[in-house]
């Protein structure tokens, strides 16, 4: 049986658990308190896969579980940046629309005879890049006086995201038709 209730698989059900709040306090105006929040749990990515490798704890609960909360998490403050206007929308349907894309994969791989899809180095450093950037912008929509000194740098930490998203969701769906068509060989 595969373990459920590890300690990364607890951090990424926790990141999912704090989307609703983050979202209620942003659009509360509680920004500060929300971006307090949404750091906090983007740092809880980083400290899953560590602990995961580290410790030996991965799961096949956890490889799913951890993508699928970043990208709900992505996804939340991407739309709380652009009702703010923080964010530009055609960056936001860019980083949006990849996963859409991604998702659109879902049956190709995950059908019987095709194995899954190992995340990539390029698809980690894309999140990381994103949860960096998307932060730092989200801490300039906040009271903090320095915020503003942010700007620049996170918004080049977004572009080097969504660079690195697409680059990564083309790599993805290279891997997955290519899967498809050694899977249709086979039969």
């Amino acid at each position: 049986m595969d373990r459920i209730f590890t300690i990364p698989n607890v951090l990424s059900f926790l990141r999912l658990a704090s989307v609703p709040v983050f979202v209620v306090l942003f659009v509360t105006d509680n920004v500060d308190a929300a971006v307090i929040l949404y750091a906090v749990g983007a740092w809880t990515d980083f400290l899953d896969g560590w602990i995961a490798r580290r410790f030996d704890s991965t799961s096949e609960l956890g490889k799913l579980l951890d993508p699928l909360a970043d990208r709900v998490f992505i996804a939340a403050l991407v739309v709380a940046l652009v009702a703010t206007d923080v964010l530009e929308l055609w960056l936001a349907v860019a980083i949006i629309a990849r996963d859409v894309a991604i998702l659109g994969l879902y049956p190709v791989v995950h059908r019987g005879a095709i194995r899954k899809i190992r995340v990539s180095f390029m698809g980690k450093s894309a999140t990381a890049a994103l949860l960096v950037g998307l932060t730092g912008l989200a801490i300039t929509a906040t009271s903090l006086s320095w915020g503003h000194v942010l700007e620049g740098p996170s918004r080049i930490f977004v572009w080097l995201g969504v660079v690195l998203y697409w680059v990564s969701g083309a790599m993805y769906a290279r891997e997955a038709l290519g899967m498809r068509d050694e899977a249709a060989d086979a039969t």
